[in-house]
């Protein structure tokens, strides 16, 4: 499927992907919806971690896409090499992990001061970062796998082991939510609870059944027999990947600040809530993006610069076909969307603000189906660098001023800032295609070159 004509295989790679991943975030859509029965200082406080949250996941979607990328690339000529890559990235993913739950509980209350959020909403902050923090390591792992699997073409076995995990998540939370009387720790220790679910059941797939198509070696990676140059490469690839979700969670962060400063936890709430929606509506774009890196590695390690081309075309029409209908639905059904809040909560205000949220950034979405692709290309041909500029752009460079101009210097409110947010990413994904296109182009014309002098055609 990865080495074939990308018109067909782009589609039957993302479906899987696509899948998981809208299950994957409706991790946070349900955790909200039994959240917003706590109040608005508990949505708040679990709000303002979202970007602390931002940055576990952009290091470990990062160093899961580096890992597809890499081995994916290693995969269309060399086996064993694509094989050590994997155990490498397995390595990787726990040192990164533990880094990480050292440095974020160690920062936490620095990061709540400095938020200056309201003293009942910080302590709701703590209550759920302590354990989604500390069993982070379940979630990287979770993560990894499924990037390891997706390089080989398997994006099923993910999609049934993360969608076992949502289920469960879903029973789980009013258990520990409510009944248990655990308030918003509860919510963690779910999250953290399938996670580890998700996690165990593609190790069984990989180490003990054996059903992946790379024979990974446990023994190797317990033995901790390194090759810098196989690390070098999935670093290369997977730190500025992780990089660019780190912008996002900076980029968060600054919507947080301009957010807190016109609507107060009240805008919090809404912004929390919202962007969980917003994200579920933009999981088919990503998935397909996500699906890119690694029918792109494929064929870039074989030098079909042509078919690069083509995955990247393939890419942006069917994602923008896919964008053009959800935006659509959600602009319709925004009300209903947002009224999913409503089944914890009788607050009228809150859900009639959400649904406002999510009429105007839906408008996103058409223009992502460009961007994205764009983006995730430079990720399959290990160009992690060219992938970080871009996302960047589009974050700090468009997205920040645009938001800021519209809502605090125009004077137009939260609307001002959910309109600078479609505005300040529309205009960064056309530049990015544009210039992805150029790219491209370039690469099938340095093909063509290397053909014809290869068989010496004058």
């Amino acid at each position: 499927m990865l080495r074939g004509d990308p018109r067909k295989s782009v589609m039957p790679l993302a479906l899987p992907v696509m899948v998981t991943m809208i299950f994957t975030t409706l991790y946070n859509v349900v955790d909200g919806i039994w959240i917003a029965g706590l109040g608005r200082s508990a949505l708040a406080g679990v709000g303002i971690v979202t970007p602390l949250w931002m940055v576990v996941t952009g290091v470990s979607n990062g160093l899961a896409q580096g890992a597809t990328s890499v081995i994916s690339r290693y995969a269309a000529s060399d086996k064993q090499k694509a094989e050590k890559a994997a155990e490498h990235a397995i390595m990787i993913f726990i040192a990164g992990a533990l880094l990480l739950t050292v440095l974020l509980l160690g920062t936490l209350r620095p990061f709540l001061n400095v938020c200056s959020v309201s003293s009942e909403a910080a302590l709701e902050a703590v209550r759920y970062s302590l354990p989604l923090f500390g069993g982070l390591l379940c979630f990287t792992l979770s993560c990894g796998l499924a990037g390891i699997l997706r390089a080989e073409g398997d994006s099923k076995r993910p999609m049934y082991a993360i969608t076992t995990g949502v289920v469960l998540n879903g029973l789980l939370d009013p258990v520990f939510i409510y009944w248990l009387g655990w308030g918003t720790a509860g919510a963690a220790v779910s999250t953290v609870v399938t996670s580890l679910l998700s996690a165990l059941m593609m190790s069984y797939w990989i180490f003990v059944r054996r059903k992946a198509y790379l024979y990974i070696h446990l023994s190797r990676i317990l033995q901790r027999r390194y090759d810098m140059s196989v690390v070098r490469d999935v670093l290369g690839t997977g730190l500025p990947a992780s990089v660019e979700l780190l912008m996002m969670s900076f980029a968060s962060f600054m919507f947080y600040a301009v957010i807190q400063h016109i609507g107060g936890d009240h805008g919090i709430a809404v912004y929390t809530s919202g962007y969980r929606l917003y994200q579920i509506t933009l999981m088919p774009v990503t998935s397909i993006s996500l699906a890119s890196v690694a029918i792109v590695g494929t064929h870039y390690g074989l030098g079909n610069m042509s078919d690069v081309r083509r995955t990247h075309t393939y890419c942006c029409l069917y994602a923008m076909l896919i964008a053009v209908a959800v935006t659509t639905l959600a602009v319709v059904f925004s009300h209903p969307l947002a009224s999913l809040f409503g089944l914890a909560t009788d607050d009228v205000q809150l859900i009639d603000d959400i649904s406002r949220f999510i009429r105007i950034t839906a408008f996103c979405i058409p223009f992502l189906a460009v961007g994205l692709p764009s983006t995730f290309l430079y990720l399959g041909l290990g160009r992690g660098k060219r992938s970080l500029l871009w996302t960047t752009i589009n974050e700090v460079v468009c997205c920040i001023p645009a938001t800021w101009l519209l809502g605090i210097v125009l004077g137009y409110g939260l609307s001002g800032v959910w309109f600078g947010f479609v505005l300040g990413r529309g205009v960064a994904s056309v530049c990015d295609f544009l210039v992805a296109r150029r790219f491209c182009n370039s690469l099938a014309v340095q093909e063509d070159v290397g053909r014809v002098q290869g068989n010496e055609v004058p």
